[in-house]
């Protein structure tokens, strides 16, 4: 941390550090019949990570709640029932980020998952994230900001659709002051095609919005992460 601060530019900017969701930790450890079981007690372990680390960096960090197994029960859940359960999921994310010091900062990170770098859910349309974003906005506590919102708009090794219909529920999204971080930028699609889906989305929502990738870099080699990272960049330059 000392490192990062003595080179650190644009003033704001701040050291993201990834915080599991509680309910993702229980599923992935001990099976759907964990969560009940022990997805307090992942949440009481967060919150306890967190204040040591908010107790070393303070407004230098940035948490990125990280949350696939939301997003992936989102879409599997019966339409008729996904909104009500979108607000079940997003106070349970509320109750965890009330579990870090005032006034931390946040990002959240959904995500349909990226295991061996291979998506665990689809989305038929932006539907299902444009719920539970919405859910985790309206219900997110104000003494902890929420800076932005991260969208899957790929499928890991899948990339994005090329159809505006698909980005078409983006016009329902409600980030408040949160920023928009599309997650379409994909070195295995064509850059126009790139282009194109980057007018879908920002006409859907209604504003520029930021460029990511559907998930992180962390599960791609070294060349994979590389031309990534470049089609970022393309995507930023025109």
């Amino acid at each position: 941390m000392p490192a990062y601060r003595a080179r650190r530019g644009e003033a704001g900017q701040g050291f993201q550090v990834g915080i599991p969701g509680a309910i993702d930790l229980a599923m992935f450890t001990f099976g759907p019949a964990g969560v009940p079981r022990y997805a307090g007690r992942f949440a009481e372990a967060l919150a306890g990570a967190m204040h040591e680390v908010h107790a070393l960096a303070g407004q230098d960090v940035v948490f990125q709640v990280e949350i696939p197994a939301e997003l992936v029960l989102l879409t599997r859940a019966p339409r008729p029932a996904r909104k009500a359960l979108a607000g079940v999921l997003a106070r349970r994310v509320a109750d965890l980020v009330l579990g870090a010091p005032a006034g931390a900062r946040f990002g959240v990170h959904l995500c349909l998952g990226d295991l061996n770098h291979r998506a665990l859910g689809r989305m038929g349309d932006a539907g299902p994230f444009v719920l539970l974003a919405n859910a985790l906005a309206e219900r997110w506590p104000s003494s902890r900001p929420l800076e932005y919102v991260h969208a899957p708009l790929a499928a890991a090794v899948d990339p994005p659709v090329d159809d505006a219909r698909f980005y078409g529920p983006l016009r329902d999204l409600r980030l408040g002051g949160a920023r928009l971080v599309a997650g379409y930028a994909h070195e295995r699609q064509d850059l126009a095609v790139q282009r194109r889906i980057r007018g879908y989305v920002e006409d859907a929502a209604g504003r520029p919005v930021d460029v990511s990738t559907s998930c992180g870099l962390g599960r791609r080699d070294r060349a994979g992460a590389v031309a990534a990272m470049d089609r970022i960049r393309e995507l930023l330059d025109d």
